[in-house]
């Protein structure tokens, strides 16, 4: 039970850093799974979402070492944090950039001994506002023209006089 007390008190002083809190969780999730499998050297699709712990803080499952096994992954303040509940030596903090742009977070990260290399990329996912406006910028300029034609010409239709333009008889 002291140990559990412990391990309670202890992980979240090992994430204390003036981390700012994100709002794009589904990205930091994705960032976890994926610096997690790189790091062990696993698939992607081996590496389990649990839950979030608290801001920027989640804990992910994985068969690791003949068992069953959990980490705890902290994003934030550009940095992401590893560490393994039972095998508190798997500890890491790797950097990772944030493009604000496209909202995506780059990871340059490189397990020893492991083939997988190349960047490990995770966006965050549009608002429902942003891929409307992300589909009416991706169709071409003359339907779009054709478009704001058909709604000058009904404008133009509705400021007529409704008796069918007949006027002073």
């Amino acid at each position: 039970m002291s140990l559990a007390v412990a391990v309670l008190i202890a992980v979240p002083a090992l994430f204390a850093a003036p981390a700012t809190a994100t709002e794009f969780t589904d990205m930091d999730v994705c960032l976890g799974r994926q610096v997690l499998a790189r790091m062990l050297c696993k698939p992607v699709e081996e590496i389990n979402y649990v839950s979030k712990l608290r801001e920027d803080m989640y804990l992910f499952s994985v068969f690791y070492a003949n068992r069953e096994t959990h980490f705890f992954v902290g994003v934030g303040n550009d940095i992401i944090r590893v560490q393994g509940k039972e095998f508190k030596t798997v500890t890491r903090t790797i950097s990772y950039k944030f493009d604000s742009a496209s909202r995506c977070g780059v990871v340059e990260y490189v397990a020893p001994g492991c083939p997988a290399s190349g960047r490990i990329v995770c966006c965050a996912q549009k608002s429902a506002e942003e891929t409307l406006e992300d589909t009416f910028w991706d169709r071409p300029i003359p339907e779009l023209l054709e478009e704001d034609l058909r709604k000058a010409l009904q404008g133009a239709n509705a400021t007529e006089p409704e008796d069918g333009g007949q006027q002073g008889q």
